[in-house]
């Protein structure tokens, strides 16, 4: 019997002792799980507050205003349709020199047996054509009507996401009046009246890019915008509103330089230097150099540009926040 009492009692004590583990194991195994999933959350909310993805309609209007200042040779940068322009350019033009490595021993060989007369009668062919084809210029104002035209599409379809992401309505007023005299200046064939008209409206774009959280901040098209202002005033001879721009553009860099991360370091000299020198050339009144020197500063801007939305050390982005302080300010 007390064998019998003791073999149950164990029994009893071996069950409980199985249900307890069973019970931390389950409960060490649920807090894992609790504990995973919000950390997954965590990053996934992370990386949504990182970068939101700008509205086409944005950028294609920022790429059209660089398009006109282009079609009048003024101080642009270039745009992602040129760089895939340039890209295809560069392919079909190694596919042809293959071609013509391939085929070059037998065109030496035929080229060979070709007669003198009939040699020199090409000659003279070309030169009489060379001579009646006369190279005609392009007018750049049919290349920028369509591109104006576009632009107020592309700004009707942009309003509504703008007014829903907080742009308040003095942005939304002077960018499209500013649109509007853009307008008229390129129906005049104004050129000096257009790129000042569409330097002021590229003025609005920083504003609109502060309203999204981005890897890269807004302030660098601000920085765009001083030193293309202080160029094309320094043409007209405004010498004191360049000297306006410079200080302006200097402000700007100061504060944006200093979250430019290491990894950019030799962008962010180079930049640094040549907006030194800008402001040089701009005192001493010298328009061919301060032509020369603002467009170093563009393409230094648009290299740290570039090297910082590739990730290069990419810094922080601006949130709507930040950005809606300048809104409706003096340009």
């Amino acid at each position: 019997m007390l064998c019998e009492y003791l073999n149950k009692n164990y029994i009893k004590k071996f069950i409980v002792f199985i249900g307890v583990i069973g019970i931390i194991t389950l409960a060490f195994c649920g807090c894992g799980k609790k504990s995973k999933e919000p950390k997954a959350e965590q990053q996934s909310h992370e990386k949504e507050q990182k970068s939101e993805e700008i509205p086409k309609e944005l950028t294609e209007l920022e790429e059209n205003i660089e398009k006109i200042i282009k079609s009048l040779e003024g101080p642009s940068v270039s745009t992602k349709e040129d760089e895939e322009k340039s890209g295809s350019e560069s392919s079909q033009g190694q596919g042809k020199e293959s071609e013509e490595d391939q085929s070059s021993k037998g065109g030496e060989s035929q080229g060979e047996q070709k007669s003198q007369g009939e040699q020199q009668k090409n000659q003279e062919g070309q030169q009489n054509q060379s001579s009646q084809q006369k190279p005609q210029q392009k007018d750049p104002w049919k290349e920028i009507t369509p591109v104006i035209n576009d632009m107020h599409f592309k700004w009707n379809g942009y309003m509504p996401e703008a007014a829903k992401k907080g742009a308040n309505k003095e942005l939304i007023d002077n960018f499209s009046s500013a649109l509007n005299n853009l307008t008229n200046t390129v129906t005049n064939k104004n050129k000096t009246d257009t790129l000042m008209a569409a330097s002021n409206l590229y003025g609005y774009i920083p504003d609109f890019y502060s309203l999204y959280k981005t890897s890269t901040s807004p302030e660098i098209k601000r920085i765009r915008h001083y030193s293309r202002n202080a160029i094309l005033n320094s043409m007209t001879g405004n010498w004191e509103q360049a000297g306006k721009d410079i200080n302006k553009l200097k402000d700007s860099w100061s504060l944006f330089k200093n979250t430019v991360p290491n990894d950019n370091e030799e962008d962010s000299s180079k930049l640094d230097f040549s907006i030194y020198e800008l402001e040089k050339v701009i005192k001493e009144k010298n328009q061919s150099l301060t032509d020369i020197k603002g467009r170093v500063t563009l393409s230094n801007i648009q290299s740290l540009e570039k090297a910082l939305e590739e990730g290069k050390g990419g810094q922080g982005g601006q949130s709507g926040q930040n950005g809606q302080s300048r809104q409706g300010g003096e340009r």
